[in-house]
């Protein structure tokens, strides 16, 4: 389903007082009567004249209005609620609230979180038609496919770069491409993709150079509804990057991939210990701080991985003593290791530009492929192919 798209407006100049429906569009009081009111009004029927009855997603969350850079029309969240509710009271569209993240169901497991979404009423759509939101006169601007948050995690502008202006270019070649496909899961069509290139700010520098995950709705689902998933009516399986952000550096430091070798093989440890412990390794500033981490940190792990790691550090008696085993079989990457958080989101930029690039690469083949950090999710028969442009895709000189 589409998400709210800021950028949408339709060439069409409405006073709310003057509209006419059932009495009046906006009646009963309060009216709409401030100009960042009348600003998401317009918005969000330009977004129903594109998008008809179909669900449409948006953030019921309170938060900081959005920069000019993701908000070309300069309203806020506050004034964008009162319209929604305003339109709900009076029978034009439904609210359907979301699901928070991590939130625990009574069985323990999480449950899928999703956005809030509003959809219209054939009323509603037949009075945008009849004001002239049509598809055809409904035109977008320039749309964002990157973000960038700082520290607090507050929306901020970035700086436009060769770099930011080369990945919007080609978020937006790829979204054109899979809303050229049919993707469903469990019968329902995932359409309208929109997807965003989520940047943390850890140096203060507003460039894009931390982070870089693509984000779409279907990231948020469980592994095994992902599983269910078909597109163009072929079912799908998941192929992934093994040790994908270690490759990545083993890749920058020695200028090769490791294709048949695990990294993540070290004699007499288990590889989810390795692999618990090398993430430690990356997002720590010293062997104390990675120490600390992964004994605060245990609950993340999954049940039988968590007694493993119990097993692990009683044979060998330490976790720094497990972590020299680690650097002593990686030692060509060693010097990335205990760079601190930072530096960690920097090794995790050059892997998600890596994926976005095979993904891209597999759109003008042809392969339609939806990616959720290091995994690819290709129809069956197309398997193939993730494995033969994986490792010979090179880095650009814009890395």
């Amino acid at each position: 389903m589409p998400k709210l798209n800021l950028f949408l407006s339709a060439d069409v100049e409405v006073d709310p007082s003057n509209i006419i429906f059932n009495q009046s569009l906006l009646a009963p009081e309060p009216t709409l009567r401030t100009k960042a009111q009348r600003k998401a009004l317009h918005c969000i029927l330009s977004n129903v004249g594109k998008y008809k009855t179909q669900p449409i997603l948006f953030n019921m969350r309170n938060q900081a209005n959005a920069p000019e850079q993701y908000n070309p029309h300069g309203y806020g969240h506050k004034p964008l609620l009162d319209v929604l509710k305003q339109l709900q009271r009076n029978g034009l569209l439904t609210i359907k609230k979301g699901t928070a993240r991590y939130l625990k169901r009574a069985d323990g497991d999480l449950e899928e979180a999703k956005l809030s979404s509003f959809s219209a009423t054939i009323e509603l759509v037949s009075l945008c038609t009849e004001l002239g939101y049509t598809p055809k006169a409904t035109a977008s601007n320039t749309q964002q496919y990157v973000e960038l948050k700082n520290m607090g995690g507050k929306l901020i502008p970035f700086e436009e770069t060769p770099y930011s202006d080369h990945t919007n270019a080609l978020m937006a070649e790829y979204c054109d491409y899979l809303n050229e496909q049919h993707i469903e899961v469990d019968g329902e069509e995932l359409g309208h993709f929109h997807l965003v290139r989520k940047y943390k700010d850890w140096d203060g520098s507003r460039k894009l150079k931390h982070g870089g995950r693509i984000w779409h709705p279907f990231v948020s689902f469980s592994g095994a509804k992902r599983g269910r998933a078909k597109i163009n009516g072929s079912p799908v399986v998941t192929v992934d990057y093994p040790a994908s952000v270690l490759n990545v550096l083993y890749k920058l430091t020695t200028g090769k991939f490791l294709e048949r070798e695990d990294p993540y093989s070290v004699d007499s440890l288990a590889r989810s210990t390795v692999k618990y412990l090398c993430n430690c390794m990356i997002n720590n500033p010293s062997q104390l701080s990675a120490a600390s981490a992964a004994t605060n940190r245990l609950d993340e792990l999954a049940k039988a991985e968590r007694k493993q790691f119990h097993e692990d550090r009683k044979r060998h008696t330490s976790i720094k003593a497990m972590m020299k085993l680690i650097t002593d079989r990686n030692a060509p990457i060693a010097e990335c290791f205990f760079q601190g958080k930072a530096a960690g989101q920097r090794y995790a930029w050059h892997e998600q530009n890596l994926v976005f690039e095979v993904a891209r690469l597999l759109a003008r083949m042809d392969v339609p492929a939806l990616t959720v950090h290091d995994e690819f999710i290709v129809p069956v028969d197309m398997v193939e192919a993730v494995h033969e442009v994986r490792y010979t895709t090179a880095f650009t000189d814009l890395w």
